[in-house]
Order: C-alpha cells, then structure tokens, then sequence
C-alpha cells in the first residue's frame, strides 16, 4: 500500500509530515486530507483563531513528489436574508 505524506502549509511555515500515512490511493489520500482540512480549521475556531486565513495541505508521495494540494479556509455562514448556511467545502487542485 502506497504511503502519503501530509504537510502543512501556512503563510508563515511549513510543518512536515515525517511519518506519513498507508492509504490505498490518491483519492483516499484526498478525502484524508480533507479531514484533516476541518479538524485544522474546526481547532482554530475552537481557539480564536483566524479561520478565513488560507491554508494548504499538500500530498507527497514517498519520493516527495506532489500529488496534490489542498487549499482550503472557512468562509461566512451566511446566505441570503443573513440565513445561516454551511460554508462550501474544501478545493483541491490536481
């Protein structure tokens, strides 16, 4: 099983996954990522963090060759007439 590598980009700093994960492909290692996406933002907001800032997570392969970033920061909940909606969910560019 193919091992993914998670590293955390904001503006100000890298923080390298040096342990990777075993995940079956890239589109596990996507929806993996996407999760991590919402814990990060989701902790943020939890500590008064700034959630609009935003961030990136990008897939490596063993090697360290990139598979794919993930860009991702929470966005208002509202919609019209100041209704609460869910905010639109994260982007990946291939």
């Amino acid at each position: 099983m193919p091992r993914f590598y998670f590293h955390y980009r904001t503006d100000d700093e890298l923080i390298p996954d040096r342990d990777g994960s075993e995940l079956p492909d890239l589109e596990a290692a996507e929806h993996n990522a996407a999760a991590l996406a919402k814990a990060i933002v989701e902790q943020a907001a939890s500590t008064g963090g700034d959630t609009r800032i935003p961030r990136s997570i990008e897939i490596t392969d063993a090697d360290g060759e990139e598979l794919l970033y993930l860009v991702f920061w929470a966005g208002p909940k509202t919609g019209a007439d100041g209704e609460e909606i869910e905010p639109v969910g994260p982007t990946t560019v291939h």
